[in-house]
Parts: C-alpha cells; sequence; structure tokens
C-alpha cells in the first residue's frame, strides 16, 4: 500500500469516525432529553393521580385527617391550629439542642381533636441552659370567606395564609385507598446507579387468583 493510498484510507477514517462521534452525540442529546420528559411525565402522573383520590374522597363524601390519616366522614373533620414551643437537636451529630416555635393548621378527626384538646396548654419544664421550654395550644378554626380565624383566648384572630395549607395524603394512604378503590396504579422512574440507566416501574396491581 502506497504512502498516498494510506494517506487517503486514513483520511477517510477520521472522518467516519468524526461522523460517528456526531452521531452520538446527538443521540446522547436526544436521550438525555427524552429522560428529563420521562421524570416529568412521572412526576405530573403523580400529581394528578392524587388529584384524582381526592375527588374520589369528595364523591364518597369522606376526608382525611391530617393528623394521623384516618378517613373519615367530612362531617367528623375540623379544622385545628397546632402552636407552641418544641425542643430539636441540630449541629454535628445531633450534640447541639434548642427549642423553636411551629404552628400548623390540621383537619382533625374526633379522636385527635379529643388528644389535641388534653394536650392543650401544656408546657414543658423550664430549660435554664437554653432559656425557654416547650409548649402546646390547640384552637379551634374557622374558613370564612376572607381566609381562616382561629379562637384564641376568647378571641377570633386572622391566620397568616402562609401557615393555613392543610397537609396532602401520605404515600401510604395513596396507596392503600387506590388499591381499596381500584384507581390508575403508581408509576416511578427507578435509577440503576452507578450506571445512568433508568427504567420505567409501572406498579399493577396483582389480582388474586381465584380459589
Amino acid at each position: 500500500m502506497t504512502q498516498e493510498v494510506l494517506a487517503t484510507e486514513l483520511l477517510s477514517m477520521r472522518k467516519r469516525a468524526e461522523r460517528t462521534a456526531q452521531s452520538i452525540d446527538q443521540i446522547s442529546h436526544n436521550l438525555s432529553a427524552e429522560r428529563q420528559s420521562l421524570r416529568q411525565v412521572v412526576k405530573e402522573y403523580g400529581t394528578k393521580r392524587v388529584e384524582l383520590l381526592k375527588q374520589e374522597l369528595q364523591a364518597r363524601g369522606v376526608t382525611w385527617c391530617t393528623y394521623c390519616s384516618a378517613v373519615i366522614p367530612e362531617s367528623d373533620a375540623e379544622l385545628l391550629l397546632v402552636e407552641g414551643r418544641e425542643e430539636y437537636s441540630h449541629g454535628y451529630g445531633n450534640a447541639c439542642y434548642g427549642f423553636r416555635g411551629f404552628s400548623k393548621l390540621h383537619r382533625a378527626c374526633p379522636t385527635c381533636r379529643e388528644r389535641a384538646a388534653d394536650k392543650h396548654g401544656q408546657k414543658g419544664s423550664y430549660d435554664s441552659q437554653a432559656k425557654d421550654q416547650s409548649s402546646f395550644y390547640a384552637f379551634r378554626v374557622e374558613k370564612r370567606d376572607d381566609g381562616y380565624y382561629a379562637r384564641k383566648f376568647g378571641n377570633w384572630v386572622k391566620l397568616d395564609d402562609e401557615n393555613c395549607k392543610l397537609n396532602e395524603p401520605s404515600s401510604q394512604l395513596v396507596e392503600k385507598l387506590a388499591e381499596g378503590w381500584n384507581l390508575p396504579p403508581r408509576i416511578e422512574v427507578e435509577s440503576r446507579w452507578p450506571s445512568s440507566e433508568e427504567k420505567l416501574i409501572v406498579h399493577e396491581r396483582v389480582l388474586a387468583e381465584a380459589s
């Protein structure tokens, strides 16, 4: 093989390699975009699935307690504001501790309302080092046209909208009800570390075989 022929062949091989590399780059780009699209679709599916569950709850005249996740008749649910201060750990290895305030709106079942009422006004021992103490209060809440109002120590007090976001149903409750009511199955994208492979998993329910 002459020098000229060899040089021509090498040039041809280089160009073929460049085209292949460009093709791989394009495939990689398209794959990344498709993976992002898949994750977005799965996320939207999960959101709409929860919305469907809420509509099913409403159609059945029931709701869930945001304290204990029990499913209860809507007529048994009441709004409740719990506030106070709680001890928490922080820092490296949770070596430090302190106290912080909390304020949360709940839609409570009769049992959780009773438990909250029993704790209302309780205070922990005064901590001389932190110069603080734990406390717990529970207040009845009404929803009005302009927002939520809590009955605090004889007065109706309008609540900050930021504190009036009720918890979404827990994943355990969603799956329990979805199975019992034959709602669409859960789907998720499973990442297989350490590779970059991702797989769509559809959690189809397995029907019990007739005996």
